[in-house]
């Protein structure tokens, strides 16, 4: 009974009126087949035997029709008295039954419950319209119950009469989430896991569709039961449901049993028109069977389609028609689609299924629909480009152009796994040098989405190896080429190659054109030259959006959002960020799908929200760690490093480290190296050794001069490399790091972030309050602003004013304290208890490890607008934050909680708030 917890509490208030009162009720009960009326009847007689009702129970069946009164003549043991005309036996049947009726109900209070009452006959359903009028004054309580189909029957009349006259309507509707949950929980004895309840999802919240699936999955075991939930098996359907289905067909006339298995080859939901067609016969012919069909609540009618009621039953109806007969059907309703002429989508999901090898027609509907859908759906591009590459053989000439197109969109998709196969297979054929050019780069691409810049380089050499004219292929190599240089930091080629782009455009295409623009603004993004970089990088994303959807896929606007990022232009970035995950959503690019979150982790890292950008980061690895594209993993995980450090969790921050390294050193993507190299020696020196933190750092400080940008990526870089450099005793490299940040603010002066940096970094070499004091106002970053405060208040502490030295010093606990750092925070106590003054320890206040206490102000904001029954979206635009945030901060407020489903949150969340 889950989910009819109402239902039972109406019969449970009729039965003790009747109790209290003397009087009865009635209560009419109706919902589609399978939705819980017979079990609901079940339950009410359990409860009225259990408070001492004596009990009625009848049924009306599609054949009884021809008795009149049977469901009341059973439901109190009468039979008609031989003899008598048919009138006369109708009158006197109906005087004892209520007579009957009336003596039950004198001896104490009395149930009588009457199921299917959309099959009674005539006699009945006249007997009701007055039987429960003519006894409303005994405890007699009638529960009356049928199938809402066609609401204009006579037992449809009998409930719309009653109810004027004081009845209970109670209409059983399907089951939401929570629900079915519970249901499938309390079946298998252990929470289902998303792929089940996804299945579980075609029931329509049907409870013995529900229980026949799961259970039928159980018996013929056909489920993996494990901690993290039951998952089906398979894709099969249960055979205990299939003959459920087979049973309600073979209960229809023939015309209409094979109207449904024409119309489920056409999907879920179909139009009449293509029914017909399919039949070879006009609309009006087929609506009789339409007719009946709606009668049984097999199908429902939209304004402008006939639905399948129900996913299960749609496909049980599928899968019962034989392989072969399914296939030609498929064909038939494909030819019929693509015949029509118009968007060939529908006509190519039928020819996936039903063409066979060499069809040419079906492969020609099929490339024709892969070119409409992939500038919006790369995933069902892919689906339907490697579908015909199957149905190619291989002496087809056009086997190689289908190929190309499967391997891109593939790329596009995520599925670089199948992408990589695909071409490496064809390489293995002789083919003409354009063919094999094209391969080359779409393998580059491929490789560089996976993180392998490397050997993306190699596969574009060897694409720009072939004689290529320009524009198209050549455009194509290029790109590749470009791509793999920057991964691999090689700022001398890929400056080359992209300022001869832009010298000359009139060849280019703009894909090429925009992606020599981001290479070029990271280039000058990497030489310092910010005003620059950041003109390149927004004329990229202008360009971007008014070109092609190949230019649209390189994504600038991730780029873009980075560097405003870098230098804490917040808001800025956040639009930039906002506008650039809706442009790899729209595109449907999922190879890109990680960066988004990974990018709003840098964000909520730069505004002090810890919390949030763990969950973002770790949502982006989750994304990127599925896909194999490895693209963004260096920079997540520095994110993750960096808030462990600042939590003082050190052992996560230095195995983050290593994994990055061995990432980098396994696919040589050099780019991210400084990144990582920085977050290595973040660890050494957290665990007091300087001089190993400065050796890790030594090749990127020498290396300022030609690469200053490193400086820029975090305000607190440059003071931080002063601070270890002076901790080991190495002036000069100290020395080094200030002219360079004080060349990058010389050279920028338009970005308060550099300024700031440049003055923290000098007045910490050179112990100067001023440039400090100046520091911390300028800096935007919270985390920044707190590392200055604590640099100077161990300068004012070192010139003797100690009074000083501790206001500046408590002020740098409480930014800390704002910004989550726990382990810097503590820091500053200590050296606040140098200088006489104590302070609570910070782990006094950690929280618990489970329980409501031990949520983040995070996680109580998402519990909170969840138990109000908002959505995991609705709940992302309420907080601005992404959906997958959202998601990891759901598991782990069920991981704290104890809990697995959203009514118990709801549950804890309303008590906290009482």
């Amino acid at each position: 009974m889950q989910g009819r917890e109402h239902g039972r509490q109406v019969v449970l208030g009729l039965l003790r009126s009747a109790e209290a009162h003397g009087r009865g009720g009635v209560l009419l009960v109706e919902g589609e087949p399978g939705m819980g009326k017979t079990s609901l009847l079940t339950e009410a007689n359990e409860l009225a035997a259990g408070m001492g009702f004596s009990l009625a129970t009848g049924v009306a069946e599609e054949l009884g029709q021809i008795v009149p009164m049977a469901p009341l003549l059973t439901a109190l043991d009468e039979v008609p008295e031989p003899g008598l005309d048919v009138p006369d036996q109708h009158i006197r049947s109906a005087q004892r039954l209520w007579s009957r009726l009336e003596r039950r109900a004198t001896a104490g209070p009395a149930l009588l419950t009457l199921d299917d009452l959309h099959w009674a006959d005539p006699t009945t359903l006249l007997l009701l319209r007055t039987l429960p009028r003519q006894l409303s004054s005994r405890p007699l309580v009638w529960i009356l119950a049928r199938s809402a189909g066609d609401h204009g029957n006579d037992a449809g009349r009998l409930f719309a009469l009653l109810e004027s006259e004081g009845a209970i309507r109670l209409e059983l509707v399907p089951l939401d989430q929570d629900a079915v949950t519970e249901l499938i929980t309390e079946l298998l004895g252990t929470a289902p896991a998303p792929e089940l309840l996804a299945l579980a999802a075609g029931a329509g919240g049907n409870p013995f569709l529900l229980v026949q699936l799961v259970t039928g999955l159980r018996d013929e075991g056909a489920l993996d039961l494990s901690p993290s939930g039951a998952r089906p098996a398979g894709d099969r359907l249960p055979r205990r449901l299939q003959a459920v289905v087979r049973r309600r067909l073979e209960a229809l006339s023939p015309e209409v049993r094979h109207f449904l298995e024409i119309a489920a080859v056409l999907g879920r939901s179909f139009v009449p028109g293509d029914a017909a067609e399919m039949l070879a016969e006009r609309p009006a012919m087929i609506w009789p069977c339409v007719e009946e069909a709606l009668s049984t609540d097999l199908l429902t009618a939209t304004n402008d389609e006939i639905v399948f009621r129900h996913e299960l039953v749609w496909r049980c109806i599928l899968d019962g028609l034989p392989g072969p007969m399914r296939q030609a059907l498929h064909r038939q309703a494909g030819e019929m689609l693509l015949d029509r002429g118009g968007c060939v989508v529908p006509a190519a999901a039928h020819l996936i299924k039903g063409a066979r090898r060499g069809d040419s027609r079906a492969l020609a509907g099929l490339d024709e629909a892969v070119a409409e859908v992939f500038p919006s759906s790369p995933q069902t591009a892919a689906d339907v480009a490697v579908r015909a590459l199957e149905l190619t053989d291989q002496a087809d000439p056009g086997r190689f152009a289908r190929t190309v197109v499967a391997t891109e969109a593939c790329a596009a998709a995520g599925r670089l796994d199948t992408a990589t196969e695909l071409v490496r297979s064809a390489l293995t054929h002789r083919l003409p040098v354009p063919a094999t050019a094209q391969l080359h780069s779409a393998l580059s691409t491929i490789l560089y989405l996976s993180g392998r810049a490397a050997e993306a380089r190699d596969e574009a050499a060897a694409a720009l190896s072939e004689p290529l004219p320009p524009g198209g292929l050549r455009d194509d190599a290029e790109l590749a080429m470009l791509h793999a240089l920057a991964g691999l930091r090689d700022n001398v080629r890929a400056g080359e190659l992209a300022t001869a782009v832009l010298e000359d455009r009139k060849l280019r295409g703009d894909a090429l054109i925009v992606g020599a623009m981001v290479v070029l603004s990271v280039i000058k993004w990497d030489e310092a030259r910010l005003a620059e970089a950041l003109g390149l990088c927004r004329e990229a994303v202008r360009r971007a959006g008014l070109g092609s959807a190949e230019a649209r896929r390189i994504h600038p606007g991730l780029t873009l959002a980075g560097m405003l990022a870098d230098v804490r232009l917040i808001e800025e970035a956040g639009t930039a960020a906002r506008a650039a995950a809706e442009e790899v959503q729209s595109l449907g690019h999922v190879a890109w799908a990680g960066g988004p979150a990974i990018l709003g982790s840098r964000l909520d890292l730069a505004t002090g929200r810890l919390d949030d950008a763990v969950a973002a980061a770790t949502a982006g690895l989750e994304i990127t760690e599925s896909l194999g594209t490895h693209l963004f993993t260096a920079v997540a995980k520095s994110v993750l490093g960096t808030v462990a450090l600042r939590r003082g969790d050190l052992r996560t921050a230095e195995g983050l480290a290593v994994q990055d390294q061995g990432h980098l050193a396994h696919y040589g993507m050099t780019f991210a190296q400084p990144r990582c190299g920085i977050l290595q020696a973040q660890a050494a020196e957290a665990r007091g050794d300087p001089t190993a933190a400065l050796e890790l750092l030594a090749g990127i400080v020498d290396e300022l001069p030609a690469h200053p940008g490193v400086l820029v990526a975090d305000p607190a870089t440059a003071s931080w490399l002063v601070r270890v450099a002076l901790a080991a005793d190495d002036p000069r490299r100290a020395g080094t790091v200030v002219e360079a940040a004080e060349s990058i603010a010389l050279a920028n002066p338009g970005f308060p972030a550099v300024n700031a940096a440049a003055a923290h970094a000098r007045g910490l070499l050179d112990g100067e309050p001023d440039a400090l004091e100046r520091a911390v106002k300028e800096h935007v970053d919270p985390w920044a602003r707190a590392s200055a405060t604590e640099d100077l208040g161990e300068v004012l502490a070192a010139d003797g004013d100690r009074r000083q030295a501790v206001h500046s010093l408590e002020r740098a606990i409480a930014h800390y304290e704002e910004s989550g750092a726990r382990r810097d925070a503590a820091r500053v106590r200590r050296r606040l208890r140098r200088l006489g003054v104590r302070h609570r320890h910070w782990a006094s206040a950690e929280r618990p490890v489970t329980g409501w206490a031990s949520l983040t102000d995070t996680e109580r904001s998402v519990s909170e607008l969840v138990a109000q029954g908002l959505t995991n979206q609705q709940t992302a635009d309420q907080m601005f934050l992404s959906v997958h945030t959202v998601a990891f901060h759901l598991r782990q407020v069920f991981r704290k909680l104890g809990i697995s489903s959203r009514v118990d949150l709801t549950r804890i969340a309303l008590r906290q708030e009482r």
